[in-house]
């Protein structure tokens, strides 16, 4: 029900009923202290005659959330009724306090003196312990020093003595977002350590409840940032458990299902990695980087025409998805090294899309080199070759491939040189090695 009813039917109950403190102290008694405020400024805007008692309860209610203001305005309200010493020994309190706090704060903001007015404030503790204000208040200090770190520890004893202040809570959640901002920074630029740092700093500080859904969201957008980054940092066994926490708090998370799959792959147990991957495009049938991971599992399990059917339908969702493309080009290139020689062209088609959609693809260039020099078309393989070499310069693979091409052209020094390159990689030492005796040999 909207607040603006409940405060409707509460005014209907003090009208019809004299002893308009119980309502009040209920609303009290659940912690309702906003609805507190509403109720009596609606009282005295409405001129409704009350007891002492109900503006002095309402002046505790607001001085529970730190509304100086209203605490005042309540209590001036009960002593115009009752004007007794503890009224006015309580208002005077609630003033100096307010007053107090207010000195503190005014070296900072006129002198911009830190310390000075972190230790005034830090002095009113003892007199004041049950003010969070006055935490807040060495929070906001902290803030615009930008020392977060500080001013985290200080909102969260804010909000520990007064949990009732929503500003508190906002300016809590917005220094936890300021980590998982500067995590994203260091994460876009690859530095995973770092990014690590600030997210796990956010994570452990955040605090959030099952029953409040976009809490559950934020903490589930968090965690899979971890998950991601302990998977870069290759923390498999950390970047797991974390997803396992998330999908049990979202079990449509199609993108955490992907990535545990990614995990699994990692550490060997393929089965289960694919159910992950299946249970993904289940949640979402037009993801297409689950259905790449697919085709790739049945790929590596020589399983080409179940590769085929879904990296197919990666492509269909995703026209540009040169990984997809890349991935067909190899099982077709597979395929004609085995014999079916016709498998080739196809495989060439395949890998030019790619690059067409990623032109630094250095990969794709080298295995092109590899197609074209089976074909025999030496001058394509050595095209490809340096292309590739021009991106990636010490690509053992490219070397191996312009030494083929060279050889084929009849350019037998260049031949040499090109397999001296491709020896410094163990995959291609001995192979390479092999192609330069019989050079020599030739030349001899």
């Amino acid at each position: 029900m909207k607040i603006k009813n409940i405060i409707l039917l509460l005014l209907a109950f003090v009208y019809s009923n004299s002893s308009s403190a119980d309502s009040l102290l209920k609303l009290i008694n659940s912690r309702d202290y906003l609805k507190v405020i509403e109720l009596t400024d609606e009282v005295i805007k409405r001129s409704i005659d009350q007891e002492h008692d109900f503006f002095k309860k309402a002046s505790e209610a607001a001085l529970l959330l730190d509304d100086f203001d209203k605490s005042i305005q309540y209590l001036k309200k009960a002593i115009s009724i009752n004007d007794n010493k503890a009224y006015r020994d309580e208002w005077d309190r609630i003033v100096r306090m307010r007053k107090d706090i207010e000195i503190a704060l005014k070296s900072y903001q006129e002198e911009n003196n830190v310390d000075e007015a972190i230790a005034s404030l830090e002095s009113l503790k003892d007199s004041y312990s049950s003010c969070a204000l006055i935490d807040y208040s060495i929070g906001k200090i902290y803030q615009q020093e930008e020392d977060y770190e500080s001013a985290l520890k200080w909102f969260k004893e804010a909000v520990r003595i007064n949990p009732y202040r929503e500003k508190y809570k906002l300016s809590l959640n917005y220094i936890i977002g300021r980590f998982i901002t500067d995590g994203d920074e260091y994460y876009s630029m690859r530095d995973f350590s770092t990014a690590i740092e600030q997210y796990l700093f956010a994570y452990n500080n955040l605090s959030f409840s099952n029953n409040d859904s976009e809490e559950v969201k934020k903490i589930v957008a968090l965690k899979f940032k971890l998950s991601k980054t302990y998977y870069f940092l290759k923390e498999y066994s950390k970047s797991r458990k974390m997803l396992e926490s998330l999908v049990a708090l979202d079990t449509t998370h199609y993108e955490a299902y992907k990535l545990l799959g990614d995990v699994l792959k990692k550490d060997g147990n393929i089965d289960s990695a694919l159910s992950n991957y299946l249970l993904s495009i289940e949640i979402n049938e037009n993801y297409e980087k689950a259905y790449l991971a697919i085709g790739q599992i049945y790929l590596y399990d020589n399983k080409p025409d179940k590769a085929l059917e879904y990296l197919e339908r990666a492509i269909e969702i995703k026209k540009d998805y040169a990984k997809a493309y890349e991935t067909i080009g190899v099982i077709y290139q597979n395929s004609a090294d085995g014999g079916n020689s016709r498998d080739y062209t196809k495989a060439i088609y395949y890998y030019e899309q790619a690059i067409s959609y990623d032109r630094r693809n250095y990969k794709v260039m080298s295995r092109l080199s590899s197609v074209y020099n089976n074909l025999e078309n030496y001058d394509l393989g050595k095209k490809y070759a340096k292309d590739c070499i021009k991106i990636k310069r010490n690509y053992p693979d490219a070397y191996y491939e312009l030494g083929i091409a060279e050889k084929g052209l009849g350019n037998r020094i260049a031949a040499i040189n090109s397999f001296e390159s491709a020896k410094k990689s163990s995959k291609w030492r001995k192979i390479a090695q092999y192609e330069i005796d019989l050079i020599k040999k030739e030349l001899d």
